[in-house]
């Protein structure tokens, strides 16, 4: 991404520590990114996000008391559908199970460094970019080379099923629905990431409804 892009792209960061949220928002700068004031709780978070429009959001995942990064997490899912990363200090199972629930589009540890961090930014840019020409390229077109099943099993992915999940609901094996959802990825050029294929339904899910009636 060139320089004159970076400077049309924004970023939010959200983090209770002021001096590491600071640091952020300068190592952000100095990159060439659009950041203002940084969020230091999940009240600051919900209340910038709905007076601004963000292009990227950098979640800590320990807010302090109350509310957690991954509740601000599932507020921009519901809410604003836009790409976020997670930057926490924590790396253990259960933290990384319940941020990938989320469907982040990164997950650095802490510390961080300021070509990671750039890397991952980049990286969540190209990917949202690609989850969103749909929208611009006509989500019908793309729809219109899905059979019958392959969409039957987009609209349970749009309904958070899991694999056995739909299996169970199509009458078919396991390994046939992860046969669909391959060939689907392959045939929405979609990147071959664990979570592409669901964050892509997320993001074009009320044009799939439209489209399914």
């Amino acid at each position: 991404m060139n320089d004159f892009f970076k400077m049309n792209k924004s970023i939010l960061v959200v983090e209770d520590q002021v001096i590491i949220a600071d640091n952020l928002c300068r190592t952000f700068a100095n990159l060439g990114y659009q950041v203002g004031e940084p969020a230091l709780s999940y009240e600051e978070a919900v209340d910038f996000l709905t007076q601004h429009n963000y292009d990227l959001i950098v979640l800590d995942i320990n807010l302090g008391e109350g509310k957690s990064g991954v509740d601000v997490a599932k507020f921009i899912n519901e809410s604003i559908k836009k790409p976020f990363v997670f930057l926490s200090s924590y790396s253990d199972a259960i933290t990384i199970s319940r941020a990938k629930e989320t469907m982040p589009y990164g997950y650095l540890i802490k510390p961080f460094e300021e070509k990671s961090l750039h890397a991952t930014v980049e990286i969540a840019f190209n990917l949202f970019d690609q989850f969103n020409t749909d929208l611009s390229g006509g989500l019908s077109d793309q729809l219109g080379i899905l059979t019958a099943k392959e969409k039957e099993v987009l609209t349970l992915i749009g309904e958070n099923r899991t694999t056995r999940e739909i299996a169970e609901e199509l009458a078919v094996s396991p390994s046939t629905i992860k046969n669909h959802r391959h060939n689907i990825t392959h045939k929405l050029n979609l990147p071959p990431s664990t979570n592409s294929l669901l964050n892509w339904v997320l993001l074009n899910k009320s044009g799939l409804e439209l489209s399914m009636m």
